[in-house]
């Protein structure tokens, strides 16, 4: 079954591939392309991939913290980029991507496969709300912005810190629990995941002992996604200066980046169509950028991005039927470890 459902989702991922290249009007992408050299192109997409070798050890950081054998970092990185792709084509967006991920670890037990993407996914957003803070206060004090567009910067990072602050505090007292039990109190129930009750409980001792016990790790792994994002800054100043932008300073493409953070963690449409530009075309107006560099950087970007989706595709057909890795499921109730230094 878990075989099936990677490969059904390869294919409908592809049938939407060929559906967005085609409404992206190939003539218009080949005449952006056209400013940029080989050479360029190849350095961006090793940009990319280093970007994506940072994710992947990150993960592995923490996933080794969950899980007492040392998973193969090819293996990662195939889940990763299979990740990738089904959030940059699906509806479910990065949340799809992140089922999946867990899911390609057919040879680690199911429960610390998801405690590992849970906790390397928060690390991440923390990370992200800093940098995004960080890139707002310089825009705050630097930049003249109309009244509306500082409300809307405000509490647009607001909300996300404070929504973030939140899940990491229910972490370390039981995310999965806490999710189940508030449904029901709503009177909603699904019986798959009560029946997973166990595991569920098992996953969020998992999770709180990583905080408790990793805290040298949780900083390396935070560190590591903050060197991610400078990396993401670097490769947007080298793009707008191989399209020909000479005037733009690593500040703006600092604040490109840090700004536009915003249309990445929107999780509700294939690849952020429409979002994503309008972001992106929001912060460059801003900061007055030319309208039609703007323009060539998001196409670089998304080729880029359509690129590494389109790779994500090919593990996910060579996924092999194997019997899921188990482990026995403990009938002590959860309970967080004490917390040490």
């Amino acid at each position: 079954m878990q075989r099936k459902i990677i490969k059904i989702t390869a294919f409908l991922c592809l049938g939407l591939f060929a559906y967005f290249v085609v409404r992206a009007d190939p003539k218009e992408l080949l005449r952006i392309l056209g400013r940029l050299s080989p050479m360029a192109l190849l350095w961006l997409l090793l940009l990319r991939v280093l970007f994506w070798v940072i994710r992947t050890l990150s993960w592995r950081i923490v996933l080794t913290r969950c899980h007492a054998d040392r998973p193969s970092f090819f293996a990662l990185f195939c889940a990763e980029l299979a990740g990738h792709a089904v959030g940059h084509f699906t509806p479910s967006a990065k949340l799809g991507g992140d089922a999946i991920r867990a899911i390609m670890l057919d040879t680690v037990p199911k429960n610390k496969a998801l405690a590992s993407v849970v906790l390397d996914k928060s690390i991440e957003l923390m990370a992200t709300v800093l940098m995004m803070g960080i890139g707002l206060f310089i825009a705050l004090l630097r930049i003249r912005m109309a009244p509306a567009q500082r409300v809307v910067f405000l509490s647009l990072t607001t909300v996300t810190a404070v929504l973030i602050f939140f899940f990491f505090r229910q972490q370390k007292k039981g995310l999965f629990i806490w999710i189940l039990d508030t449904l029901k109190k709503l009177r909603i129930r699904f019986k798959y995941m009560e029946g997973k009750r166990g595991r569920l409980i098992e996953t969020d001792a998992i999770i709180s002992d990583f905080y408790s016990r990793h805290r040298r790790s949780f900083l390396y792994v935070f560190m590591l996604y903050i060197a991610m994002i400078l990396l993401w800054a670097l490769e947007m100043h080298l793009t707008f200066l191989l399209i020909g932008l000479r005037g733009i300073t690593p500040l703006k493409s600092f604040l490109v980046t840090t700004l536009g953070i915003l249309a990445n963690i929107v999780p509700v449409i294939p690849a952020g169509i429409g979002i994503y530009e309008m972001t992106f075309m929001t912060v460059f107006a801003i900061l007055r950028i030319p309208q039609k560099a703007g323009i060539a950087v998001i196409l670089v970007r998304r080729l880029l991005n359509l690129f590494l989706a389109v790779a994500g595709l090919m593990p996910m057909m060579r996924v092999k039927a194997r019997p899921p890795a188990r482990e026995p499921v403990s009938e002590v109730p959860f309970a967080p470890p004490p917390e040490t230094v």
